[in-house]
C-alpha cells in the first residue's frame, strides 16, 4: 500500500525504515560523565532504596548485602580497583534489578602506615622528622592527606559508574567509626581474648613498628652467610660450627641448638686446623646448599671415614651427647652459652648446629623462654644497637647506636680478627620485607598486645578462636549447606591453611596515625580494665572527639577517661593505672566493619541501625585473592571472636589484572596501563564489558587487542539496540501489542529463545558469574537476533503498512513483529543495565523519555 503522504511514483517513501534519535556512535568518553552527575543529582540509589523498602505492601524487599572492603585512601585507582569495584557494582545492580534491596555503602580505610609514612617523607624533605611535630599535628596532617585522596578516589570511583550511598560513605577515620572500632576492642578485652606478652615479632626498623603477617611480603635478597666457630669450654681446640645469614644477630647469641637424634662428627677444618663439630648428614649426605663448602674445607680426622661411624668413637657423638656442653660467645668470650635440643633443628641445611638469639627469631625466642635465657633485645625500634651492647673487645669498635646492617661488617671484622670466621659467601634467598617501605624486616622480642588464637574459649562455640574459625571455614550447617561458600572453592583451603598455622594476632602498633588501643592496666595486679562501663564511657568520648580523645587526656586529664565516680567506687586513683599508647593494627579497622558498618546492634558507631537496613552476616565479601590473609582473615577472626559466627555467607575472590602474555603489570616491563589512559579512548561501558566478559576467578588479561574486541562486542549490543528502537518509532504497546497466542510461530519461537537466554542470565547473575551472562546475551544478539530474526523480519518491518488499510494481514503481521521487538528491547536493556549502565540508561530514556531511568526498573 502506498503511504498516504508519498508523492506519486516515490516508492522509497513507502518504506518504513528505522527511525530513532539513538545515535550510532556512542561517544562514551565525552557523554558518560554527564550521566554520572545525573544519577547523583537524581539520587538514583536513594530512589531505589525507597522503592525496595516500599515493596511487599511496605514490608520491604529481600535484602542482599554486598559489603565493601574499603580501599586505602592513598593514590589513584588502578586497573585492579577497576576490576574489583566494577565487579561489586555488577553484584549490587543485578540484585536491585532482580527486585531485591541491595544496600551498598562505599568507604575508605584511612589509618595506617602508608599515610603516616608519606607525611614523614614530607617532613624529611623539609629537614624535619616526625619527632619535631606533636602527635596531634601529625594526625591532623595524616587526616588532611587522607581527605584529599578520598575526594580524588571518590570521583574516580563514581566515574566507573558505581551505584552506592555516595552521600554517606563510611571512613574509618570518622569519629563514629573510630568509636565502633574501640567498641570491638572493648568486647575482645571483656571476653579475655586480649593480653600483653613478650614475643618475637616481625618488626619494621624503617617504620619503627611491629607488623602483622598481612603487612609483610617476600622478595629475593642477597645476604652474607657466615660459618662461625664457637670455642667449647674445657675442650682444647674444639669448636661448634654455626651457619647464619644474619650475622648482626650474633651479639644476642645465648645458646646453640642441636637435634639430639642426629649424629655429629668432629672434623678438621683444613685452613685453620680447628676441630669442629658438624652434623654427620651435612657432611656425608650431600643434601645441603652449603655442602660444597663443607666438603671443600673439612676432612675426617685420620681420613678414616668408616672409623668414625662407630658411635663410641670419640670423634663421633649423637646430639644427645652434646647437650650440657658449654661454649664461649664468639664476640664476647666472657659470656658462656649452653647447648640445648631444638625440635626445629634439621640437617638439610646449615651445619646442624643452630645459633640461638632469643631476642630475635621466633623459634629462638621460644627455646630461650623455655630455658630461662635472656630475652632482652639489644636492637632498638629503629634498627640500632642499644647502649647496653658492649664494644667489640678485639677491634675495640663500639656497636651501640649503629644501624645493624652496616654494623654487620664490623662484627665480621671482629670474628676475622679472633680467627673464628671460618668462611663467608653471598647467599640468595627469599626474605620478608615491609610491603610499604620495602625495607628488610627484623625480628625483635618486644612486649606487644595479642588476640589469643588458642587459650580462650568462645562462649558461642565452646571452642578456642582457631578451632571455631576453622569449623566455619570447612564446616556445614545442619541443613547440609556450607557455613561459608568459598568461590572459587580453593579459597577454602587457602584461608584454612592460614588460620591453622598462624600465631596469635599481634594487634598493637607503635605509631601515631590509628585508633588508640584505649587499654588501661592496673599496676598492682597487671590486669587489664575490662569493666563494660569504662569501655562504654571511652567509646562515647571517641564518638564525640575521634581518636585524639585518648592521647589528649594522657598526662594530666586521665580522670576523664573513667565514668564519674568509678575510681572512688574502686578505691583507686588515676596513678594506679598505666595507659597504653600503642595504636591498633589497621587490619583491625577494616576487619571490624561487619559490626559498625554492615549492621550494628548497639554502641556508638552504628550506621545501618539508624536507617533500619542491612543485615548480618553480609551475603557477599568480594576482593582479590590476596585478601585471604588480609581483610577476609581479620574480618573472620573478629567476627568469630565476638559472635561465634562468620561475617559473611559467601566469599568471592578474583585474580589479578595481567598483560596479554600473563605477566604482572610492571613499570620496568612497560606493560602497565591505568584507567585514566583507557577512559578517553573507550569510555567506561567498554571497560565494564571487559570485566563482564572475563572469568574473574582467574587472572584477567588486558591487552589493546582485548579491548578492541570488547569495542566490537559493544558495537553489537549498540547496533542491536539501535535497530530495535528504530523499528518502534510509531508503536504504542498499549494499543498495538499483539497477544502471545496470536503471534506467528517465528515470533513465538524468538520469545521462547529469549526466555531461555534470560533464564541463563538470571541464573548467572544470582551466582555472580557475569561472564556467563555476558556470553549468553552476546550469543542471543548475534545468533538468534542478528543472524536469524532481524534478517527474516526486515521486509515485514520495512515494507508492511504502518497504518490500518489495504491488506489487514500485512498490518497485523507488522504489529506482531513490533510486539516482539518491544519485548526484546525491554528484556535486553534491563538485563544489560547492571553491566552497561550508561548505554542502558541512554536506550531507556530514548524509549520512555528523559524523565525515565532504567535503573529504577
Amino acid at each position: 500500500m502506498t503511504h498516504p503522504t508519498a508523492p506519486a511514483n516515490d516508492f522509497s517513501a513507502t518504506l518504513q525504515l528505522p527511525r530513532t534519535s539513538f545515535p550510532m556512535r556512542a561517544n562514551l568518553p565525552a557523554r558518560e560523565p554527564a550521566w554520572v552527575q545525573r544519577w547523583l543529582d537524581e539520587d538514583v540509589y536513594g530512589q531505589l532504596r525507597a522503592k525496595r523498602a516500599a515493596a511487599n505492601g511496605g514490608k520491604g524487599a529481600e535484602v542482599k548485602v554486598v559489603h565493601l572492603g574499603p580501599p586505602y585512601a592513598n593514590g589513584h585507582f588502578h586497573m585492579g580497583h577497576v576490576l574489583t569495584y566494577v565487579l561489586k557494582d555488577f553484584m549490587v545492580r543485578s540484585q536491585f534489578m532482580a527486585g531485591r534491596d541491595a544496600p551498598y555503602v562505599p568507604g575508605w580505610d584511612c589509618h595506617g602506615l602508608p599515610i603516616e609514612w608519606k607525611i614523614e617523607q614530607e617532613l624529611r624533605a623539609k629537614g624535619q622528622t616526625k619527632h619535631d611535630v606533636s602527635v596531634l599535628e601529625l594526625r591532623a596532617r595524616c587526616r588532611a592527606y587522607a581527605e584529599e585522596w578520598i575526594a580524588v578516589q571518590k570521583a574516580e570511583w563514581q566515574r566507573f559508574g558505581a551505584l552506592g550511598d555516595w552521600a554517606r560513605p563510611y571512613k574509618t577515620m570518622d569519629a563514629a567509626n573510630e568509636a565502633g572500632i574501640v567498641h570491638c576492642l572493648g568486647q575482645l578485652v571483656q571476653r579475655g581474648l586480649v593480653s600483653r606478652q613478650l614475643r618475637s615479632t616481625q618488626w619494621s626498623w624503617a617504620e619503627e613498628t611491629a607488623l602483622a603477617e598481612a603487612e609483610v611480603e617476600y622478595k629475593d635478597v642477597t645476604s652474607t652467610a657466615v660459618w662461625v666457630a664457637l670455642p667449647l669450654v674445657g675442650r682444647a681446640n674444639e669448636f661448634l660450627v654455626i651457619w647464619t645469614t644474619t650475622p648482626w644477630t650474633l651479639p644476642a647469641n645465648r645458646a646453640v641448638a642441636v637435634n639430639e637424634d642426629e649424629d655429629y662428627y668432629l672434623l678438621e677444618h683444613k685452613p685453620t686446623g680447628k676441630k669442629c663439630w658438624i652434623a654427620a648428614n651435612v657432611f656425608t649426605g650431600k643434601n645441603s646448599y652449603n655442602n660444597e663448602f663443607i666438603i671443600g674445607n673439612f676432612k675426617f680426622i685420620n681420613n678414616d671415614k668408616e672409623l668414625y661411624r662407630v658411635s663410641k668413637n670419640k670423634f663421633n657423638k649423637s646430639g644427645k651427647d652434646l647437650l650440657g656442653l658449654t661454649y664461649r660467645h664468639p664476640l664476647y668470650p666472657d659470656q658462656i652459652g649452653q647447648i640445648f635440643h631444638g625440635d626445629h633443628v634439621t640437617t638439610d641445611s646449615g651445619t646442624g648446629l643452630v645459633h640461638i638469639a632469643p631476642a630475635h627469631g621466633q623459634e629462638d625466642f621460644m627455646l630461650g623462654k623455655a630455658h630461662g635465657l635472656d630475652l632482652a633485645c639489644p636492637v632498638d625500634g629503629a634498627g640500632k644497637y642499644e647502649p647496653s651492647v658492649p664494644p667489640l673487645p678485639k677491634t675495640q669498635v663500639a656497636l651501640a647506636g649503629k644501624l645493624i646492617w652496616p654494623a654487620q661488617k664490623l662484627i665480621l671484622a671482629e670474628l676475622a680478627a679472633t680467627d673464628l670466621l671460618l668462611d663467608k659467601q653471598d647467599f640468595q634467598h627469599s626474605y620478608p620485607v615491609s610491603w610499604r617501605s620495602k625495607e628488610k624486616l627484623i625480628f625483635r622480642s618486644t612486649p606487644q598486645w595479642f588476640v589469643s588464637m588458642d587459650d580462650v574459649i568462645i562462649p558461642e562455640t565452646g571452642k578456642d578462636l582457631r578451632k571455631s574459625a576453622l569449623e566455619l571455614i570447612h564446616g556445614h550447617r545442619p541443613d547440609g549447606t556450607r557455613n561459608v561458600v568459598w568461590t572459587p572453592e580453593h579459597g577454602e583451603n587457602r584461608i584454612g591453611g592460614m588460620i591453622a598455622g598462624r600465631p596469635d594476632w599481634c594487634i598493637s602498633r607503635q605509631r601515631a596515625w590509628g585508633v588508640p588501643m584505649t587499654i588501661m592496666v592496673d599496676k598492682s595486679t597487671g590486669e587489664v580494665v575490662a569493666d563494660a562501663d569504662v569501655w562504654t564511657h571511652i567509646e562515647a568520648l571517641v564518638a564525640a572527639e575521634g581518636i585524639d580523645a585518648w592521647d589528649s587526656r594522657l598526662g594530666g586529664r586521665e580522670t576523664e577517661l573513667f565514668p564519674a565516680g568509678w575510681l572512688i567506687k574502686q578505691e583507686k586513683t588515676v596513678a594506679d593505672f598505666s595507659y597504653v599508647r600503642d595504636i591498633l593494627d589497621v587490619w583491625f579497622d577494616s576487619g571490624t566493619t561487619w559490626q559498625h558498618v554492615v549492621k550494628a546492634e548497639s554502641g556508638p558507631g552504628q550506621r545501618f541501625d539508624r536507617r533500619g537496613d542491612g543485615k548480618r552476616p553480609a551475603d557477599v565479601y568480594q576482593e582479590g585473592s590476596d585478601q585471604h590473609r588480609g581483610w577476609f582473615h581479620s574480618s573472620l577472626l573478629t567476627s568469630v571472636a565476638l559472635t561465634g559466627d562468620a561475617p559473611y555467607e559467601q566469599v568471592i575472590t578474583s585474580g589479578f589484572v595481567v598483560d596479554g602474555e600473563g605477566r604482572k603489570f610492571s613499570k620496568s616491563l612497560g606493560n602497565g596501563v591505568e584507567p585514566k589512559d583507557l577512559l578517553p579512548k573507550y569510555g567506561m561501558d567498554i571497560i565494564r564489558l571487559w570485566v563482564a566478559s572475563a572469568d574473574y576467578s582467574e587472572d584477567i588479561r588486558y591487552s589493546p587487542a582485548t579491548m578492541d574486541a570488547m569495542a566490537e562486542h559493544y558495537r553489537r549490543f549498540r547496533n542491536t539496540f539501535r535497530w530495535l528502537l528504530g523499528n518502534l518509532h510509531e508503536f504504542d504497546v498499549a494499543t498495538h501489542a499483539v497477544p502471545y497466542a496470536e503471534l506467528p510461530e517465528l515470533e513465538q519461537f524468538v520469545l521462547h529463545r529469549l526466555y531461555r537466554a534470560l533464564t541463563e542470565v538470571r541464573e548467572a547473575f544470582d551466582q555472580y558469574q557475569f561472564h556467563k551472562a555476558t556470553r549468553a546475551l552476546l550469543e542471543f544478539c548475534g545468533g538468534t537476533l542478528s543472524t536469524l530474526y532481524f534478517e527474516a523480519r526486515k521486509d515485514v518491518l520495512y515494507c508492511n503498512a504502518a497504518l490500518p488499510g489495504g491488506k489487514p494481514e500485512f498490518y497485523a503481521e507488522r504489529r506482531a513483529v513490533q510486539t516482539v521487538v518491544h519485548h526484546l528491547l525491554h528484556a535486553l536493556v534491563t538485563r544489560l543495565a547492571p553491566l552497561l549502565p550508561f548505554t542502558a540508561d541512554e536506550v531507556w530514556r530514548t524509549l520512555h523519555g528523559e524523565a525515565a531511568c532504567v535503573h529504577l526498573e
